[in-house]
């Protein structure tokens, strides 16, 4: 996390702009009058260009020492939450895309709905595209899966994946859940990713573990502490 990192704060749009990004887009003004007396001979009159002022621009104001010891105490604490470990996948222009996620849960039996919790990372900008995700709850013998899926590191074994109407989902995996995005809630700095169950299927053993910034076993995690 950098010091440039912040709360945004939008100033007001007065007018929209035609430009699709941030940077308003150029003007012309009105040509500025000319100095006393003719320009040199062949010379044009000067014209200047400038900028819009910019509107709409988020500014970052520094986070407060106090702020980031809250959020540093907020995840020591919610690391003592042991979590299941599972795996969301979708599939755009026959590209597999997946992550690691344990910030996954039940939200409804009727309907049956899940939620999956999302920071900013590229599956944030796949599900709008795609509408659909697969989950797969990793058994104990699969953390490389989990490491990869996180960008730690890269699998000694390449991973493969079952199918559920065009929907990839991890095989070996304990569950397997396909859903379809049905809302979408921003909170915070993360966004939650309602999906309506279409397929679920499941298999009995021992799940992999997250607990205090570790994948392990609910015998190795209780030995290392």
């Amino acid at each position: 996390m950098t010091e440039r990192q912040g709360i945004a704060r939008l100033t007001r749009v007065a007018q929209p702009t035609q430009s699709e990004g941030l940077m308003p887009p150029l003007r012309q003004p009105p040509a500025s009058k000319p100095p006393p007396g003719k320009p040199p001979q062949g010379q044009p009159p000067t014209v200047r260009v400038g900028l819009q002022t910019p509107t709409g621009v988020a500014k970052l104001t520094p986070r407060s020492a106090a702020a980031e010891e809250q959020a540093r105490n907020l995840r020591q604490v919610m690391g003592r939450f042991a979590t299941g470990v599972t795996v969301v996948t979708t599939m755009h222009r026959d590209t597999i895309h997946g992550m690691t996620a344990n910030a996954f849960l039940s939200v409804s039996l009727r309907p049956p709905l899940v939620l999956v919790s999302l920071g900013r990372c590229r599956m944030t900008e796949m599900l709008p595209l795609t509408g659909r995700y697969g989950v797969s709850v990793l058994a104990h013998d699969q953390e490389h899966f989990a490491a990869h899926f996180a960008a730690q590191r890269e699998s000694p074994v390449p991973p493969t994946f079952a199918w559920h109407e065009g929907l990839p989902l991890l095989e070996g995996a304990l569950a397997h859940l396909a859903c379809r995005v049905v809302d979408v809630h921003p909170a915070g700095d993360h966004v939650l990713w309602i999906g309506e169950v279409e397929h679920l299927e499941h298999v009995e053993g021992e799940p992999l573990l997250f607990y205090t910034g570790r994948f392990g076993t609910v015998r190795n995690l209780q030995t290392s502490d």
